[in-house]
């Protein structure tokens, strides 16, 4: 008579080699997972990009010009019935053409919100209980800029952008220039004509990460009250080393970039096309609320993506050609080339330079 059959179960050096093998193979394949995970979010935020081109143009073809980089609309907050003080985002116009007439609509005319009587356009930018501030746009956010860890500028759950409007090369008084270097400058109506570098050659548009909890990271921050009527941008270079601002540097704290998505002043949304991608930001004065360095910014690995006036999207990499950082801003009133390179080139209109996107 047989002896009864038994199975012999694995040993535990066999279960420990299977486990090792298995936790190879997820660390061989995380990273490919990740990055395209990556990859398909860095398409949306490019295609989000697009959507801005496309509005832009269908703006200027209505309109007959790009909207400026911001606009009074005739009070304060002292005022009865208040206003904006001139800081609110001139991408306010284009907001019909992104399928968000509903929001224009409220934006466009005057109202009472929370018992207090407010202009077309707005109040100033902290009142939360004007219902546009808080609106959410899915177009406005590149899916591979992290959330903030907890709310900024307030407690209160604003409406962040992770893209900005280019202020071309200008440094000097952007956020109060009637006419930059660039497409945008308060209360401007620039057309394509006045695109002399050619509109495939201007960029218009780009990435600015918006702020998260840790505001000593490059992305999503600014230094404050740097250089003071010194416009050489290798001063705001020297500001912080390897992504972050140093010790020695004061950050702004109370105000992160791009978490209003209404507002209008190039500290928050805007850059200037002098340092390259993703390097440090500079406001002259403490609060952002003047002018200064700020930079294109994202997420990405190695650059951002950019908008031309052709309504085209790029990559442009972090080390895209700067020329001489040490130079002065080149002016509207002199005009010429820009001294900073093949990025300064681009974010002018009119420079006469002929350089393309590299």
């Amino acid at each position: 008579m047989k002896s009864p059959g038994y199975s012999r179960g694995f040993t535990l050096v066999e279960l420990l080699v299977v486990i090792a093998i298995i936790g190879i193979l997820v660390a061989l394949l995380l990273p490919a997972i990740q990055a395209a995970r990556e990859a398909a979010r860095r398409t949306q935020c490019g295609n989000n990009l697009k959507q801005f081109g496309v509005a832009l143009h269908n703006h200027h073809d209505v309109r007959k010009f790009f909207p400026p980089l911001n606009a009074a609309n005739g009070g304060t907050r002292n005022t009865n019935p208040q206003g904006n003080e001139g800081r609110n985002s001139g991408l306010m116009h284009i907001l019909p053409f992104m399928e968000q007439s509903a929001v224009y609509d409220i934006l466009s005319q005057p109202g009472t919100y929370g018992g207090v009587s407010i202009l077309a356009w707005g109040p100033i930018r902290d009142r939360a209980y004007y219902p546009p501030y808080v609106e959410q746009f899915a177009a406005f956010l590149c899916p591979s800029n992290p959330a903030p860890s907890h709310p900024i500028w307030g407690t209160n759950a604003w409406g962040p952008r992770s893209y900005a409007v280019c202020v071309g090369d200008s440094i000097a008084n952007v956020h109060w220039n009637l006419d930059n270097r660039g497409v945008f400058a308060r209360e401007s109506r620039v057309n394509m004509s006045s695109i002399t570098d050619g509109t495939s050659n201007t960029v218009i548009m780009g990435e600015r990460a918006f702020g998260v909890s840790n505001r000593r990271i490059i992305r999503g921050s600014f230094a404050n009250n740097v250089g003071g009527t010194n416009t050489s941008p290798i001063t705001c270079l020297a500001t912080a080393s390897e992504g972050m601002y140093l010790p020695t540097q004061s950050v702004m704290q109370d105000r992160a970039v791009g978490v209003q998505w209404f507002e209008g002043f190039p500290a928050f949304t805007g850059f200037n096309t002098v340092l390259p991608p993703n390097a440090p930001s500079c406001a002259v004065d403490n609060w952002g609320d003047s002018w200064g360095v700020f930079s294109a910014s994202s997420y990405h690995p190695g650059g951002v993506h950019v908008l031309l006036a052709d309504a085209s999207v790029r990559f442009i990499s972090e080390s895209i050609d700067t020329g001489n950082l040490a130079a002065a801003e080149a002016t509207v009133a002199i005009g010429g080339p820009s001294p900073y390179g093949v990025w300064g080139a681009l974010g002018s209109k009119d420079g006469a330079e002929g350089i393309g996107v590299p």
